[in-house]
């Protein structure tokens, strides 16, 4: 689910989105478990020119908090190109299709943030 959100205002039709959320992150559990971390706009996961996601596998009950950047760009989502507007951007935490879900955790004894960007699109 939604683990941090912002508004944003998009002020021009033919920009993109360049997205970052920076935090400390893990998964733990006493198996072997993932986790994944991604960006949603308005409730969809961006589609061009990529899902913007990370993922991390653990083993043995680890527990290591790694400081970890999720970056990239959006042009549309399912939905479209994202247009001129409000939009909700959420940063969220689920699990990897095919594997066993483990204890998601993020911020710990670090701040996080949401950073969105307007790029002109020749990046």
């Amino acid at each position: 689910g939604a683990i941090a959100t912002m508004q944003f205002t998009k002020k021009y039709p033919s920009t993109v989105l360049r997205l970052v959320y920076s935090s400390a992150i893990r998964v733990q559990s006493g198996t072997a478990v993932t986790g994944r971390w991604y960006f949603m706009i308005d409730g969809l996961e961006c589609r061009t020119p990529s899902k913007i996601d990370v993922s991390i596998y653990n083993h043995n009950g680890d527990n290591d908090h790694i400081p970890s950047v999720l970056l990239g760009f959006c042009e549309q989502t399912s939905a479209g190109p994202i247009g001129v507007g409000d939009h909700s951007i959420t940063v969220n935490v689920g699990n990897v299709p095919g594997h066993n879900d483990g204890d998601a955790y993020s911020g710990y004894r670090s701040t996080s943030l949401i950073e969105v960007q307007e790029m002109c699109p020749q990046f």
